[in-house]
This record gives structure tokens, sequence and C-alpha cells, in this order.
């Protein structure tokens, strides 16, 4: 049978695709191995320019695992967590630049700037490496992934760790609870952060909620109310008929606005106090 030039050309492109990043190797073992060079700038935000050359005469498939946590060179700059496995391909001996996303993991640092440096990177401590395994496996809004970050690597509330689909971050929140070994909030506080890519980090109050359990003897007209840490009354005065028995109070307490600060919330009648709890922005 005769071989057209076709035929050969079509082959070698098959057995190159085939041949394509064959080798899948952790990206730890390729570092320690030599396997590969790196080159670590921030984009500005929590964008990595990872750029890596293969030192190999082979296709290799480079793994960042979740958990993998890149150090700023820069100490007072926040390190980044990759929550989300990511797979990087490269041709032999190619020299390629790829984008690595993750969070903040130093709460008090400033926030990675445009051209900083970063590290190769490591594997996270445990608890950091349990969390990212979690948030690998979900499909958690980047904004709740942060504060799930920041509530194990800074400890930081557990009850930041909300969003608009709480059935998926109630079920983040008792798993970082248990981590850290602590109860579960009784209220969550939605926020918003946003880490600009000069480094700062900036956090809006948006909305609590709660269900407090509260009793009453007899039927009353009652108001639910907040007073900050002066007793000054702030946000929304609602009024409200209260019947006896024992009852669940739902709170949908919208906080856009409020300063840092200790806050009461109090549901009372005229000559007595139903609910009286403590909360904080």
């Amino acid at each position: 049978m005769t071989i057209t030039a076709k035929q050969i050309s079509v082959s070698l492109i098959a057995i190159s695709f085939n041949s394509y990043a064959t080798n899948c190797v952790n990206i730890e073992e390729a570092i320690n191995k030599k396997l590969i060079k790196t080159d670590v700038t921030c984009k500005g935000g929590l964008v990595l320019n990872y750029k890596i050359k293969n030192q190999t005469p082979d296709s290799i498939k480079i793994i960042v695992p979740s958990g993998w946590r890149i150090d700023a060179e820069k100490e007072n700059y926040q390190d980044i967590l990759v929550a989300h496995e990511q797979i990087l391909a490269l041709r032999e001996n190619e020299t390629k630049s790829f984008e690595i996303k993750g969070y903040c993991c130093e709460y008090t640092n400033n926030g990675p700037i445009n051209g900083l440096k970063y590290s190769a990177g490591k594997l996270a401590e445990s608890r950091l490496m349990l969390l990212a395994k979690y948030l690998n496996a979900g499909n958690i809004d980047s904004n709740t992934e942060q504060y799930a970050v920041w509530a194990i690597s800074n400890n930081r509330p557990t009850n930041n760790i909300t969003g608009a689909n709480d059935s998926l971050t109630e079920n983040l929140r008792h798993f970082v609870a248990s981590v850290k070994g602590e109860p579960v909030p009784w209220y969550t506080l939605r926020k918003k952060a946003h880490i600009s890519s000069t480094g700062g980090i900036y956090e809006y109050p948006i909305k609590l909620k709660a269900s407090v359990n509260y009793n009453v003897s007899n039927t009353c007209y009652a108001y639910f109310f907040v007073v900050d840490s002066l007793g000054n009354k702030v946000g929304e005065i609602i009024g409200q008929w209260l019947l006896p028995g024992t009852h669940d109070y739902a709170v949908n307490l919208n906080v856009k606005g409020f300063k840092k600060g200790k806050y009461k919330m109090l549901l009372a009648a005229e000559n007595e106090t139903f609910i009286d709890k403590e909360f904080e922005i």
C-alpha cells in the first residue's frame, strides 16, 4: 500500500497532538526537581502572572493544587492562596505565562499590587489546605470564598461567610467553624470585599441576618430597633404586635453605611425587653 504525503502529515500531527503535555507532575515536584523555572509577578488584585520555563525535552502538564500558597516577596503585602486546582500545559523547552488566581490570606497586610514579585509557592498549612480542598469541590462566589480564607488564615469572623445563596454558604460556615473549633455563629453579616490593584482593601457591610428566640407573656406592642455603642438608635425601627408564647424573630437588617463597631439589636415594649443581643460590624 502506498502512503501519501498527506497521510504522513496527518499522522505526524496526530502523534504531536497525542504527545503534547503527556507528562503530568505536581508543581512542587517540578520545582524541587528543577524541571521548571518560574518567575511570578502580580498583575494587580488577585491575579498573578506565573511565567514558567519548561526545562525538559518533553511536553509537560503542571498541576497547581488547591492549597498552593504563593508568598509576596515584600512582607507588608498579602500572600495568595490558590483555592481551585489549575493545570498548566507546556511543550518541550517552552516558556509560557499563565494567569493564576487566588485569595489574600494575610488580612492585616496590603493587597497585592501590579508588578509585585512573588515566590514560586509552597503548600499552605493544614487548616488552609482543608479549606482549599473544600472550596475546590464546590461552586461558591469569590467574595464568600475570600471571607472563608480570612476566617481561617487570620481568625476573622466566621459569620462573614455568607452570600446571596445561603443554602450553600451555610454549609461552608459550619465547615469553617468546625475547622476552627468554634461554635457556629448565631448571625451572619454579609460584606463585600474590594481589593484594588493599588493594594487597598475595602469592606462594605450589606446585610445582617439571624433567627433569635424570644418569649412573651401577654399580648403587647413592641419595637425592633438597633442602637450603637452610645445608645443612639440607628437603622430602621419596626413596630408590631407580639402574641404570647415562644417565637423566633427573623432578623433581616440592612446595615449598609454602618460604621465599624459594636451594636445591639433590641425588641422591646414600654416596660419589657424581649431581645437584647450584641453584634459587631
